[in-house]
């Protein structure tokens, strides 16, 4: 098949996928059927980009043979590949038009094809073949889990398309001197921002335009797997020397730069948003709850009825594992915070009573039997497109950040670090009060919470 046969068959495809879009859109939605309609997309965002990045063509090969059934192997594969381009900027475009924005119709832009290189010798391994022996290492030894091991196989894969896969041993100094310098470069949100590229391909599009990149966390996170991959082949006596030792981690600033507090203006305008269009009971009492706790996402969508008690006379959250379906960060993670007076004058304890089931919230948002993703990721993306969509832009600002405005709030009242680390479900290295102390009443944590006040 011809250039032009291939970009006219999958420009085809692709005016059929927005056809189907506005029949879609033209439907009488339900504010519940398109909320669940939105998570519906997120995932299948994640999973095209996902199918992208390794190259699983799995789906779309049998799309291929119905568009040009004659065509050879090669070119099914070709097409395939692009039917899954198409695909994913088609879910994407629908996606956005649920946050408010208009469809429209993307222009199909052929990518560039990989140009082939003749292989070199096979002195050594690659370094891809390096890196997916170590890989499988981890797995083996129980020390990667899956969701872990589905990052790292993408980092490690990046890095040996970067450095043009050469036999490991011929990778010297100044190549990872180069890579290090390509790293710094990589755009945030690369695969799904540029799908079907090569990171290579991206570098080389953006050129030097100004575009948000890598945070530095993330690029010392690879040059972390750089250097270990490296010091693994040397190990295993597959080079004699590591070149990656000249690779220095960049500066990462302060942590409390990473992600910044809510001011009253953001929250009021979070909750006016949230208060704007009907929600589901999980939209509502989510964000009231972690704004009036400071716990984490998941531990806010994994209560039970049974967890909203009273212990000492103290209406109190009790943070546990005692599910098969509930998971805490760190041990320090299970705790009682009390619950404060506006969620009760807000009439939670009225809307616990009234649960069906065991737990308060839906499964979808708690709950995700997908070993690579986080039980929370879907909510996570669902609340914080809300937030963006209240007007919070600045990307500092997350539904995390209700954990630092709270810890912040609590300090400023002049409530003791100690109670803070328990109401937070931190660790306490203090020895007085961490180690060997005894934990505070909850009393005393309900009037230090009491004393807390947001716009909520």
């Amino acid at each position: 098949m011809t250039k032009d046969q291939l970009d006219a068959l999958t420009r085809q495809y692709l005016i059929a996928s927005f056809d189907e879009i506005e029949a879609r859109l033209a439907l009488d939605w339900t504010p519940g059927g398109l909320e669940e309609y939105s998570f519906q997309l997120n995932e299948k965002c994640h999973d095209l980009a996902g199918s992208l990045a390794e190259l699983d063509l799995r789906q779309t090969l049998p799309v291929a043979r119905q568009l040009a059934p004659e065509a050879s192997e090669t070119d099914l594969r070709v097409l395939a590949r692009r039917v899954l381009e198409a695909q994913l900027t088609a879910t994407k475009a629908e996606l956005r038009v649920l946050c408010g924005e208009p469809l429209r119709h993307p222009r199909h832009r052929s990518l560039p094809l990989e140009t082939a290189t003749e292989a070199a010798p096979k002195m050594t391994p690659k370094v891809s073949e390096i890196a997916s022996m170590y890989a499988e290492e981890r797995i083996a030894q129980g020390k990667w889990s899956a969701r872990t091991a589905a990052q790292g196989r993408s980092i490690l894969q990046m890095i040996a398309l970067l450095l043009g896969d050469p036999p490991v041993a011929e990778v010297t100094k100044d190549a990872i001197r180069r890579l290090g310098l390509e790293i710094v470069k990589l755009p945030a949100n690369m695969s799904k921002k540029y799908p079907g590229l090569s990171p290579r391909q991206v570098l080389d599009h953006l050129g030097d335009q100004e575009v948000p990149r890598l945070e530095s966390r993330s690029v010392n996170k690879i040059y972390q797997h750089v250097r270990t991959i490296f010091r693994w082949a040397q190990e295993h006596d597959h080079i004699t020397q590591s070149p990656a030792t000249v690779l220095r981690d960049v500066e990462e600033g302060r942590a409390q730069d990473a992600r910044k507090v809510f001011d009253d203006g953001d929250i009021q305008a979070l909750f006016a948003y949230i208060a704007g269009s009907p929600r589901e009971p999980y939209g509502v009492w989510i964000p009231r709850i972690m704004a009036y706790t400071g716990c984490r996402m998941g531990e806010a969508a994994q209560l039970r009825r049974v967890d909203v008690r009273q212990d000492q006379g103290v209406w109190v959250f009790d943070f546990n594992e005692e599910s098969e379906q509930k998971t805490l960060k760190t041990d320090s993670s299970q705790r009682l915070v009390p619950i404060h007076p506006r969620l009760l004058e807000l009439g939670l304890v009225d809307f616990v009573k009234g649960c069906e089931g065991e737990f308060m919230f839906p499964e979808r948002v708690r709950f995700t039997d997908k070993a690579t993703r986080g039980n929370v990721d879907r909510l996570s993306k669902q609340l914080n497109r809300w937030l963006r969509q209240a007007g919070v832009s600045d990307k500092r600002k997350t539904f995390q950040s209700f954990r630092g405005t709270m810890a912040t709030r609590l300090k400023d009242l002049g409530i003791p670090e100690y109670q803070i680390a328990e109401i937070l479900g931190h660790e306490n290295d203090n020895i007085t009060t961490g180690r060997y102390g005894k934990r505070t009443d909850l009393g005393t944590l309900a009037a230090a919470i009491g004393r807390l006040q947001l716009p909520v």
